[in-house]
Order: C-alpha cells, then structure tokens, then sequence
C-alpha cells in the first residue's frame, strides 16, 4: 500500500503548474528599492491560488506536524510556498497545490 502512494505523490509532483513567461515577468524587477519589492511580494500574492490556511493543511498531513512556518517565493517559473516544521521542509506549488521536489525547483533555475 506504500508504494502505490509513493508512485502518486510522485507523478503527480511531475505535472505540478507553473507561471506564464508575463506573470514571472511580473514578479522581476531590476530596480531593488524596498518600495518595488513591496510591490512585486503583491504581485506574488496576487497570483497564487492556495491560499496560507491550505498549504498549512498540506504540510501538516505531509510532515505529521500542526507547527508550520509558510515562506511564498519563486524561483524560475514556479510559484510555491517553503513550509518548515522542526522536522521537516516540504515545498508546496502555490498555484495548483502539489508538492514539489527541490531538486526539479533548482534544475528549472539553471536551464
């Protein structure tokens, strides 16, 4: 039985959304004034489609843990959510809500 949840988890960590090339664009600013970060943590804020209270249930049933600190970011095309809990991290895609492997994040930064 554990491995069928395995396989599950791990296709389906394989087709996890990403952004569009304009809605990455929006999140990039060259000019680094803390008033245009502002703005552009907004802009990340504005397109994700799980919300906080949902990616804290996620990673609560993945890592077995009620504590978890969410952290939105991106990196490449992905959009997702760093929740750590004393024992784990887990990285949650914030437009569709899967879990995402860190390696395939960082492979998508460097391509």
């Amino acid at each position: 039985m554990k491995y069928p949840l395995f396989i599950l988890g791990f296709c389906t960590s394989m087709y996890a959304q990403t952004m569009s090339a304009s809605e990455h664009l929006d999140l990039h600013r060259y000019n680094h004034r803390p008033s245009l970060k502002h703005m552009d943590e907004k802009n990340a804020h504005r397109l994700h489609k799980i919300d906080e209270d949902q990616a804290k249930k996620i990673a609560a049933r993945v890592c077995r843990n009620s504590d978890v600190k969410l952290t939105l970011t991106h990196r490449g095309s992905y959009l997702y959510y760093i929740a750590r809990t004393t024992k784990c991290t887990v990285y949650i895609n914030a437009l569709d809500g899967t879990v995402i492997d860190p390696k395939k994040i960082n492979t998508e930064k460097k391509q």
